[in-house]
């Protein structure tokens, strides 16, 4: 397992990065704290501690001295049993001489996978000369959670799909100041297509059919790992279903009881609590979003 940390850290070290489009959220480092970037499946979490990496290059930073570890490594299948102490004994037995003497900045990508890393990163950022970066997915990683289980050592941000301004700025579209009527036709046309396409990164620029298996694809994953897995739900069809009628209805009032009289007709005995319980989670997933006091 050690040395399969070597590799991974040192492969990272040497991966091209991309930084993609800069996004409008300000991620801060706090002395003792870890900065950790929360939000649905795919919205670019990734890309921006690219971004974040690369301004720390920028800035005269050594590659050395730049840990990114994504626990979606396949690699790292047995690391839920072997410790996350493992990662500090790999990058040390690399690099001796930075310990407690130079700044390391580790990043780490769906740490969430990996039992009791709360701790780990509260001990680090009491015992080592380092910076911490952390991004997950939202069902695993909400800020309330942190708050608790890190005791205070966590500033979080949240980072959705691309704005429409994030849309403009990927297609290189000026839209400050006083705009001619042209530059106003390529803003009009570029909102049609934003509204097609929606704000996720990855289908800015596929073909219509693809698109759709792709969204799909989002919304099953969501679904199913941050919700049903997570959650460990009895019910996981009651789920699904009031997941697709959400999905059917958005814009529409609804009421718990509407919604478990619905859940009924199908068949499903689950009780309202089941039914509030399901809703604060498709919230907690950036899945639905209720507006209420209207």
């Amino acid at each position: 397992m050690l040395e399969a940390l070597k590799l991974i850290i040192a492969d990272s070290q040497e991966q091209k990065l991309e930084p993609g489009v800069p996004r409008d959220i300000q991620i801060v480092s706090v002395p003792g704290k870890a900065s950790v970037c929360i939000g649905v499946r795919r919205c670019g979490k990734s890309t921006l501690m690219v971004q974040i990496m690369e301004e720390l290059l920028a800035k005269g930073v050594s590659r050395k001295n730049i840990v990114s570890i994504n626990f979606f490594d396949d690699r790292l299948h047995a690391f839920k049993h072997n410790g996350l102490d493992l990662i500090l004994s790999a990058y040390y037995s690399m690099y001796p001489e930075k310990k407690n003497d130079e700044k390391v900045y580790f990043f780490f990508d769906e740490i969430q996978m990996i039992p009791k890393w709360e701790a780990f990163i509260e001990r680090m950022l009491r015992t080592e000369k380092c910076e911490v970066y952390i991004s997950g997915s939202s069902a695993q990683m909400l800020s309330k959670e942190n708050a608790s289980q890190m005791r205070g050592r966590a500033l979080s941000g949240e980072l959705f799909p691309f704005s429409f301004c994030e849309f403009l700025r990927w297609k290189e579209i000026e839209y400050q100041g006083s705009l001619t009527s042209k530059q106003q036709f390529f803003i009009q046309n570029a909102f049609t297509k934003y509204w097609e396409r929606g704000g996720f990164p990855e289908v800015r620029d596929v073909a219509s059919e693809i698109r759709t298996k792709i969204h799909q694809e989002y919304f099953h994953a969501i679904l199913f790992r941050d919700l049903v897995e997570r959650h460990d739900i009895a019910h996981p069809k009651a789920v699904s279903d009031l997941a697709y009628w959400l999905a059917d209805n958005i814009a529409s009032s609804y009421s718990v009881n509407k919604l478990w009289s619905y859940l009924k007709t199908l068949g499903h005995k689950v009780s309202k609590e089941d039914v509030s319980s399901y809703l604060e989670w498709f919230e907690d997933a950036y899945f639905f979003f209720s507006v209420t006091g209207l």
